[in-house]
């Protein structure tokens, strides 16, 4: 669920104008619960009470109703009368861009009946934000960039499959892999998109690229070259196998890549975690997210909903320092009016001390989806607390009503 709002401000909401704009919104495809709901409940009703919509809507303290969109049915709509010179409308999609399209396509409807809408409250979209993210934390936190995607976001694959690549077969003193295996790699993920990923790290030095030929019976490498000339040349000449006896042009021609002299040190920090961590968030549709691993309290951090994620990466154990600084960093962005969700993430065990320490852990990069998704999923559901009351008060019925007359 994503969620968008905006607030319409009126010298008066009155039952009347509640009236008209329900009736609009109906006739406009609009499902509405507040309108189904008394059209069920007229069986109960005295029926000497005036049940038109105006007077049933003015007759009511509280006002709040929630409709379904035409053109978007698994979207909601959500209308408070947050007080009586204030309407808030919340709209809640399935992502961000639903819940915006259906936010323009309201907004179209109200100002027929309206008039040109004087809105207040409202985040942009949430750009204000995003940008007090960016000018005031990103650069507190002393991590890289503005928070925004980096040229290189469709290689984020890369530390995967250099982690990956440590685990194949060592062929002349180093790990190495060919273009017909590369499913041993990432097994969920399309070929084409491995291959590109790989021929990045090649341009970074942290994979070289060989051009061989191996024997079909034994897998024994005939002849290797980074230059593909030079194989083409080599499996022209007219000269036999030593191991099988087959002609030489006759054998497996394959492209091979094998961990570079940089491969080491890019895995063996946490910057590997750290572009996974961020992968995922960018995926699950956080638009902020900044990392410099090592260099401040906290390796990274994102902004989602009005609340700032702060991560730990760390493939070794983890330390209750970089716990208790990670806790003092969250405490001091509470202090500045941020929802924070610090976040321990490790490729190994935790100990039960850290799971104690009032912090969020992901014990497993395999687990990492999953508690990202349930931090993503409170923040939104706190988003939404904060723009409406816990309760409300649906379909405008007073008890008094329901009861039968004297």
């Amino acid at each position: 669920m994503f969620t968008d709002y905006f607030d319409i401000k009126r010298p008066k909401w009155d039952g009347e104008t509640l009236a008209a704009l329900q009736k609009r919104l109906e006739e406009s495809g609009y499902q509405g619960l507040t309108g189904e709901f008394h059209a069920l409940i007229r069986r109960y009703v005295n029926a000497d009470v005036d049940r038109s919509p105006a007077a049933i809507l003015t007759r009511a303290d509280e006002y709040a109703d929630v409709l379904i969109p035409p053109a978007h049915p698994h979207a909601r709509i959500i209308v408070h009368r947050q007080n009586p010179e204030v309407l808030r409308i919340v709209v809640a999609g399935r992502s961000q861009h639903e819940a915006r399209m259906v936010q323009t396509a309201l907004k179209l409807h109200l100002e027929t009946v309206l008039g040109r809408l004087s809105e207040g409250g409202g985040d942009d979209h949430g750009r204000s934000t995003l940008n007090r993210f960016r000018r005031e934390v990103v650069p507190a936190l002393r991590l890289q960039g503005n928070g925004e995607r980096g040229p290189d976001g469709r290689f984020s694959l890369g530390p995967q499959l250099l982690r990956a690549m440590r685990r194949q077969p060592v062929v002349r003193g180093r790990p190495t892999v060919l273009v017909s295996h590369l499913a041993t790699l990432a097994p969920d993920k399309p070929s084409e998109q491995v291959r590109d990923v790989l021929e990045h790290l090649v341009t970074q030095g942290a994979l070289e690229r060989w051009h061989v030929v191996i024997c079909r019976e034994g897998g024994q490498w005939l002849g290797s070259s980074p230059n593909a000339e030079e194989m083409r040349a080599f499996s022209a000449l007219k000269m036999d196998c030593p191991h099988c006896g087959r002609r030489v042009s006759e054998e497996q021609s394959e492209v091979a890549y094998r961990l570079g002299e940089q491969a080491e040190t890019r895995v063996n920090d946490n910057r590997w975690m750290c572009d996974i961590i961020e992968a995922a968030l960018r995926k699950m549709g956080v638009e902020a997210v900044a990392v410099h691993p090592g260099a401040g309290p906290v390796d990274g951090a994102a902004c989602y909903q009005d609340a700032v994620i702060l991560f730990r990466a760390t493939d070794e154990p983890v330390e209750m320092g970089d716990v208790k600084r990670l806790q003092e960093q969250g405490r001091q962005l509470e202090g500045e009016g941020w929802r924070v969700f610090p976040l321990i993430v490790s490729d190994r065990p935790i100990g039960a001390d850290t799971k104690a320490a009032g912090v969020t852990v992901v014990e497993s990069m395999a687990a990492l989806d999953g508690v990202l998704d349930q931090i993503l999923r409170t923040a939104r559901e706190a988003s939404l607390n904060a723009l409406l009351p816990t309760h409300l008060r649906l379909a405008a019925i007073a008890l008094i009503d329901l009861l039968p007359s004297d």
